[in-house]
């Protein structure tokens, strides 16, 4: 694309990106008030949310009195151009009703995520006492020990975004690109390409403003499950022409064209080496030719 802007929202789309990635700093508070919060920078938007919300005081009941505080980086989160519904979206669909998430604005000053655990029967039955001795549960049943489990499993793995494999992506300007104008007739136009560390070619030609016509993979195998055999056997050709010629070295087309045929004249994938072509249907003496001499001519 000549668009920078349209660039960088596809690398965006395109990097994985997991909650820990944008995260800045956990905490682990014991919070029993759910209304009125003991974290000072939270107590306005808290408020603010259960003063507009329709939960009733058994819903409330049934929050854990531990609370997760997540406070995200907001450099990376804006960097990426993603907002808080995503990550409330992407924490409802992995967990369901099982986990209370509270987040910020997205203009807020300080991006945080509060999240309770949804017991399935209240923690402090109708009319007891905030201060009233709680029954002691089973050793490791703990909702603070289950938070800490919850966050190691929510920043490792619990993907926000991107396609699957492609673990970073690189913007690079400087190309060129021949256009036809109606008016100015050819011209050159500068391009942005983006590069990807990890391949999905598959999921990648599906993201909106990639162009599929000129997206490319390294990787031969997935260039033949996804392309078929003619378009692995354009990869291959291209793959060689660029090695052959990043130090300046030549080699004839025609040489490279017979090369890559030979390659994938069956169908399949086949190795220039002694497990490939030497176990093709071909005369003893061309075979005894590349490798295995001495075996070939005593298996003729």
């Amino acid at each position: 694309s000549g668009d920078a802007d349209i660039a960088k929202l596809v690398q965006s789309t395109l990097e994985y990106t997991v909650l820990g990635d944008v995260v800045k700093l956990t905490e682990i508070y014991y919070d029993p008030d759910v209304k009125n919060t003991i974290v000072h920078k939270d107590r306005e938007f808290v408020k603010d949310y259960y003063d507009l919300s329709d939960e009733t005081d058994d819903d409330l009941r049934r929050l854990s009195p531990w609370v997760l505080r997540v406070e995200l980086d907001q450099t990376v989160f804006f960097d990426k151009k993603m907002k808080m519904s995503e990550i409330t979206r992407e924490i409802n669909n992995e967990y369901g009703s099982d986990l209370n998430v509270l987040v910020t604005d997205d203009n807020a000053d300080d991006l945080v995520v509060r999240i309770r655990i949804v017991n399935d029967v209240p923690s402090r039955p109708a009319g007891q006492d905030e201060n009233a001795p709680q029954p002691e549960v089973e050793a490791g049943q703990e909702d603070d020990v289950f938070l800490k489990r919850l966050e190691r499993s929510m920043l490792g793995s619990l993907k926000l975004r991107g396609v699957d494999h492609v673990k970073k992506v690189f913007v690079r300007g400087g190309a060129k690109r021949t256009v036809w104008d109606d008016e100015k007739g050819f011209g050159i136009v500068n391009e942005w390409v983006l590069e990807t560390d990890g391949t999905n070619l598959m999921s990648v030609l599906g993201v909106d403003y990639v162009d599929a016509t000129r997206t490319i993979s390294n990787d031969i195998v997935e260039v033949f499950v996804v392309l078929g055999i003619e378009g692995v056997r354009g990869a291959i050709l291209s793959e060689l022409r660029n090695v052959i010629s990043f130090d300046g070295s030549y080699v004839n087309y025609r040489h490279l064209a017979c090369l890559v045929d030979v390659m994938t004249m069956q169908g399949h994938l086949m190795a220039i080496d002694r497990h490939g072509i030497n176990r093709v249907e071909s005369g003893p003496l061309l075979r005894c030719s590349f490798e295995e001499t001495v075996d070939m001519l005593m298996d003729a």
